[in-house]
């Protein structure tokens, strides 16, 4: 299990160098000079132009200002952004606790959603309802997730006011108590969670659908079915189980995944979390807050890649006792 986790750790190295590097070439590729925003629309005279590149560092060549970012960015210091104007380390730590917790509510709706619609798919296997569930998946996974952020605020904030339409909080609610407060923000983030976990929760439900066929048909279910067991039981407790280790790998690599890339489903509901934050610094060029937004995302992917193996050896001995099945 260590070899395991060092060898993660290892490989992380170069992957976070080449992401942070292809991101720096990309954003430096794009037309544009950061120093625009700082100086605004009016005419500027050369000498401010000069000295505002100067006391950003925005004068020096762009891989002298690369090599600045990640001496700084490897003793704690990620910058300063310059379209907010503070530390990017306060940028982030204001946006990151948002879509924490938007991801983890998404998550949660893809596990439980998807668990529950794939063990209704293989109630009547090739049946009317398998037949119903798979086609509603399909149109699920492929509505485009901004599409589906749009109507859900066309239905559920305008047609038939119950969700607010954007915003991680009511106006006024630090004033409130922190049991309101926690309530508010559920109910601001109910929408945008159940936009961002109904499409994959559809791929959730395919996954465990195909895993519980798997496992029905085993050895270990039909002696249990021969024993008398009910159907629920050789369902929750006998196959299911069998089929967690893709459904395990799919969370661990969601959760990064729903992190940083939920930036759509933010902007649409101008939701205060990484993507929105990630999206306005691009739009403004903010090199520091882009690749510190990157870097993040990057170590989430690898800790979420992590997390599935390690859950993987957890649920099957094999794997944590170093063996394969052919052994």
């Amino acid at each position: 299990m260590l070899g395991l986790i060092a060898r993660r750790l290892l490989s992380a190295v170069p992957l976070v160098a080449g992401v942070l590097t292809l991101t720096f070439l990309l954003v430096e590729a794009a037309p544009g000079r950061p120093a625009d925003l700082l100086l605004g629309d009016g005419p500027v005279t050369p000498e401010l132009r000069a000295r505002v590149e100067a006391a950003y560092g925005l004068d020096q060549p762009a891989y002298a200002r690369y090599a600045s970012w990640i001496g700084n960015a490897l003793r704690g210091d990620l910058g300063w952004s310059l379209s907010r104007g503070r530390k990017v380390t306060s940028v982030l730590a204001d946006a990151l606790p948002h879509t924490i917790g938007l991801a983890l509510a998404a998550l949660s709706i893809q596990l439980l959603l998807g668990i529950l619609l794939g063990a209704l798919h293989v109630l009547r296997p090739g049946g009317a309802l398998d037949h119903g569930l798979g086609l509603v998946g399909l149109l699920l996974a492929s509505v485009p997730t901004f599409w589906l952020g749009l109507m859900a605020i066309l239905l559920f904030a305008v047609a038939v006011p119950i969700f607010p339409p954007s915003s991680a909080h009511s106006i006024g609610a630090n004033a409130w108590s922190f049991p309101a407060r926690a309530i508010d923000v559920l109910w601001h983030a109910a929408l945008p969670s159940l936009v961002l976990g109904l499409g994959a929760a559809a791929i959730v439900a395919r996954f465990v659908r195909a895993g519980l066929m798997a496992a029905l048909g085993e050895g270990f279910v039909r002696a249990a079915r021969a024993r008398g067991a009910s159907q629920a039981r050789l369902l929750w407790v006998h196959a299911l189980p069998a089929a967690a280790g893709p459904v395990i790998t799919l969370a661990g690599l969601q959760l990064p995944v729903l992190v940083s890339g939920a930036v759509v489903v933010e902007v649409v509901f101008g939701w205060p979390g990484m993507g929105r934050v990630t999206y306005d610094a691009v739009m403004a060029q903010d090199l520091p807050v882009v690749l510190a937004a990157v870097l993040l995302a990057t170590i989430l992917v690898i800790a979420g890649n992590l997390l599935a193996d390690l859950g993987l050896a957890f649920v099957d001995p094999r794997l944590r006792l170093g063996r394969t099945a052919s052994r």
